[in-house]
């Protein structure tokens, strides 16, 4: 009997969650507000008789209020454990976009989901925006998607993905692809044209945008002139394939130093 009660724990396990009053299940969107922390814990392995001490480090988000989660295992539909787990911090994954919004307070929205780690049940938090709580108090400049041109200044640098064909490994194999960023002097929100809704089924509407991932249609700078503030004219478009980097991207029509 025990053996086929926890077969069905297996089989019917349904996760929901409570934060701030609020029910979620894993893919409705959340707003967390708190400071974004590097966080390390000693883990200890033993195989084979052998003790070995490994550092996990990760980002973690401190959350203003308490973050209380309720974990209930349903049966057939019909609730039958129920527990509620404080957390006083919870993991995140951070694109590498808002990295440098670590240590500052941020208003973050994003997802909850399972970990990776098939033999726990953790979860972390997913990060979608990540705006600096300083910057809630202004409006923002907002710029819009193709085939407007925009003028935006920044400064540029570059960084090394893997590419095909399998997009996860230099090392391994995949071919390197260069990859060129601009990191803005001020974070923008990025929107579609009035009435292009609609018609444009490709660009989606974005805040807080800090870095754009950019392509020049010409000349591009030199090694020399890569990490040297920028103006840049072109126009914007939303990420959508396995080279793309950075939530919204510009293909630049021209360039100079500024």
């Amino acid at each position: 009997m025990l053996k086929n009660l926890f077969l069905s724990f297996f089989f019917f396990c349904c996760i929901f969650s409570e934060v701030s009053g609020y029910f979620w299940e894993f893919e409705q969107s959340v707003v967390l507000d708190g400071v974004l922390r590097r966080a390390e814990r000693t883990i200890t392995k033993r195989e084979n008789g052998k003790v070995e001490d490994k550092i996990e480090r990760s980002i973690v988000l401190v959350t203003d209020k308490p973050l209380v989660l309720t974990h209930s295992i349903s049966l057939e539909k019909q609730p039958v454990v129920s527990a509620a787990i404080t957390y006083p911090h919870i993991n995140v994954y951070l694109p590498e976009e808002f990295l440098p919004l670590i240590e500052k307070h941020v208003q973050c929205s994003g997802t909850f989901r399972k970990t990776f780690n098939p033999y726990d049940n953790e979860i972390e938090f997913h990060i979608d925006t990540a705006l600096d709580s300083d910057h809630l108090s202004h409006q923002l400049k907002t710029f819009l998607y193709e085939p407007e041109e925009v003028e935006l200044r920044g400064i540029l640098y570059e960084e090394v993905y893997p590419g095909p064909p399998e997009y996860t490994s230099v090392e391994m194999g995949d071919r390197p692809e260069k990859t060129v960023f601009l990191t803005l002097k001020e974070p923008i929100n990025v929107e579609l044209k009035k009435n292009a809704e609609q018609e444009d089924i490709f660009n989606t509407p974005e805040k807080g945008v800090r870095e754009l991932q950019v392509v020049f249609s010409n000349s591009k700078p030199s090694v020399h002139q890569i990490k040297q503030e920028v103006s840049l004219k072109g126009t914007l478009y939303h990420a959508h394939t396995a080279h793309h980097h950075r939530r919204v991207l510009m293909m630049v029509n021209s360039w100079k130093l500024d």
